[in-house]
């Protein structure tokens, strides 16, 4: 196998389980961003891919996120003899940023949406938690320069998401440590923001209408819920900056949340990747950090100790694997391992460093009852239900059969994002097998449309997936339905029906197919599965999946029929039965390009393939949709899923029969 270096080594081995040990993870984490800083410290640059913000911007964020990380722990031990020195970098690296004399270093004037605002942010949350290391020490010509710089936030042009918090933040940090701010600006803000959430109380990522919302991370954790329990926090503990009101409304919020938060990682600590900016990676559990740092009063039945279960196991999900970091220990743009494929076009080199966010709990000191609570695991009461309903998020969340995974009606963001039908569209979002991206946009392998209905008019060459969704709702049962167009002329109403139980090991979806009289082509389609892994065999030694006739307990391979189709690899089981295979129909597992699954680097896909022939004006699809991760210890010797597999493959004889079975209308 290829040689660790002890920079990685380091991170991978540490168990991060007490406050001791996460500050050692962060110094190392921090360790390539000194290695790559400007000999003044305003800027980082740790490689050479590009964004669509300036390269200045870019080398700053290096600076800044650091600071998610590095701030909370000056705030509550800035003498610690691994990183104080790095608290005085940081100081001169502020001076140094906002000093227009100093052209290699100084960050550069900003304009209307400028990414500066966003790492300005950071800057604004260490002046008000840790002014003694940032601000106090500072000259007073160095103070004027700083504050002149970050009050250019205010009267820019910002979009209408959780960068409104941004400016929020700035001039509280200015505020704490009585210099210039705007007060008008923090309550414009936020009470624009107010627009971001319904009746429910669950914020999304820009003003809520009938036909837009994001509920992806920004909304649930690492943004506008992050942000909302900070300022609640900082505005508390000085009387100068009280707002008591407030920070009781996002206390209330927070508490009404955190079921739906929780549900959203697996009990080994994985999350569910979903939505944009998944290489931020465990920021997805900075929501809980925030609560530890506010000394959020929990709702029953939670305590500290689940809270801290569940940030640490988050964490050591991704910082003991070492693909998902370079050869110097920084770490790359990517989920699981490296990609490009799944990045965003504000992705730099720099950017992965906001997974700091969920360090924050460093400002705790070792006498918190955070620290001194023994980690507990998973909370019982969420993995004895088969499913719970998040209505306004339209998903469906469930830990069935060992498997954590979202049911999705479709989210419709309103502007463009790279890959946005499948980051935030797809039938199903799973914590063990991810989800797919395209590496391109011809033939079916590189589409790679896992867990979703893929049709096309042009024999396989381009492929039509869900991009815009009409919420049909959520029943009580817990079905999902929404409408979908991939063209005009043809529309699409889908069901999602999660497990019935708590050791069910598949959802089902079923699709009803319309097509108006002015679309005359041939369609097919694949109705698919989760991608799976494609490789078996100990790591540094594995070998691709054999074909083999039939699926056998045990034993890696792909098999396929007319009725189904299964992949088994060293991570599980992956399948689709076709539930109205006398309709027509087969099962296959396809080839799919490397690199599209964030999980896994090389996956196989099963899917059933469907005809729906020029002049047939409507057509049913049912689908059962199998997977069962395999845990790491036992691997392919789990046992038991082959006989009901196989007792699965009898189908159903017509929609009528299907439809009542499943209870859906």
């Amino acid at each position: 196998m290829p040689r660790i270096t002890p920079q990685v080594q380091s991170i991978i081995s540490n168990q991060v389980t007490t406050r001791d040990d996460l500050i050692c993870l962060l110094s190392d984490l921090l360790h390539p961003l000194v290695e790559a800083q400007s000999e003044g410290g305003a800027r980082v640059s740790l490689g050479h891919t590009g964004t669509h913000f300036d390269s200045v911007a870019a080398e700053m964020e290096g600076y800044a996120r650091a600071l998610w990380g590095l701030a909370p722990l000056m705030a509550s031990d800035p003498d610690h003899p691994l990183l104080k020195d790095l608290g005085k970098k940081w100081r001169e690296g502020l001076e140094a940023g906002t000093d227009p004399s100093r052209e290699d270093e100084y960050w550069g004037d900003q304009t209307d949406m400028d990414q500066r605002f966003v790492e300005m942010a950071a800057i604004g949350i260490s002046l008000a938690i840790a002014p003694d290391t940032f601000w106090n020490p500072l000259s007073p010509v160095a103070k004027k320069r700083v504050n002149t710089w970050l009050l250019r936030c205010n009267g820019r042009g910002f979009p209408t998401n959780n960068w409104r918090f941004f400016r929020v933040l700035v001039n509280l940090g200015l505020k704490s440590v009585d210099a210039e701010y705007d007060q008008k600006s923090i309550d414009d803000e936020l009470e624009f923001m107010e627009s971001f959430y319904g009746e429910h109380g669950f914020p999304s990522d820009c003003p809520q209408d009938p036909s837009n919302g994001a509920y992806d991370y920004y909304a649930t954790s690492f943004a506008i819920p992050f942000y909302s329990l900070l300022y609640a926090a900082i505005t508390s503990r000085s009387p100068k900056l009280a707002d008591p009101e407030r920070a009781e409304k996002y206390r209330q919020r927070a508490k009404e949340n955190i079921p739906n938060v929780i549900n959203l990682f697996a009990p080994g600590g994985a999350g569910i990747p979903f939505g944009r900016s998944m290489t931020y990676r465990f920021a997805i559990s900075s929501f809980f950090a925030a609560v530890a740092y506010d000394g959020l009063e929990l709702p029953q039945p939670y305590s500290w100790g689940v809270i801290k279960g569940i940030i640490l196991r988050n964490i050591r999900w991704f910082t003991q694997k070492p693909q998902v970091f370079n050869r110097d220990g920084s770490l790359t743009i990517g989920w699981a391992y490296p990609s490009l494929f799944m990045s965003e076009d504000y992705n730099s080199p720099q950017s992965p460093y906001w997974a700091l966010k969920s360090f924050f709990i460093l400002a705790l000191p070792e006498s918190h009852p955070f620290w001194s609570s023994e980690e507990e695991p998973y909370p019982a009461e969420l993995l004895e239900k088969p499913w719970t309903a998040v209505k306004p998020w339209m998903q469906v969340f469930t830990h069935s059969a060992g498997h954590t995974y979202l049911l999705n009606g479709g989210t419709n963001v309103a502007f463009p994002l790279r890959q946005k039908a499948e980051k935030y569209n797809k039938f199903a979002y799973s914590s063990s097998f991810g989800f797919s991206v395209p590496t391109g946009s011809l033939m079916f392998a590189q589409h790679a449309p896992d867990s979703v209905l893929a049709l096309s008019d042009d024999g396989g060459l381009k492929w039509k997936v869900p991009y815009k969704v009409e919420h049909l709702g959520i029943s009580d049962s817990g079905v999902l339905k929404a409408r979908w167009f991939p063209w005009p002329e043809v529309e699409i109403i889908t069901w999602l029906v999660p497990p019935s139980t708590t050791s069910t090991p598949y959802h089902t979806r079923v699709h009803h197919i319309s097509v108006s009289s002015s679309f005359n082509r041939n369609l097919r389609l694949a109705d698919s599965g989760f991608a799976i892994h494609s490789h078996f065999g100990p790591e540094g030694t594995e070998r691709r999946i054999p074909v083999l006739d039939d699926p056998k307990e045990g034993i890696a391979g792909r098999s396929s029929n007319e009725k189904s189709a299964v992949a088994v690899s060293r991570r599980g089981v992956s399948g689709v039965i076709n539930l109205l295979s006398a309709q027509g129909g087969k099962g296959s597992v396809e080839d799919v390009d490397g690199n599209t699954n964030l999980i896994s680097p090389r996956t196989v896909l099963p899917t059933v393939l469907h005809e729906h022939k020029a002049g047939e004006r409507e057509k049913w699809i049912g689908t059962r949709v199998w997977a069962l991760p395999f845990s790491e210890s036992e691997g392919l010797n789990t046992k038991g899923w082959l006989k009901e597999w196989n007792e699965d493959q009898r189908g159903y004889g017509s929609i009528q029969e299907l439809k009542k079975d499943l209870g859906i209308a």
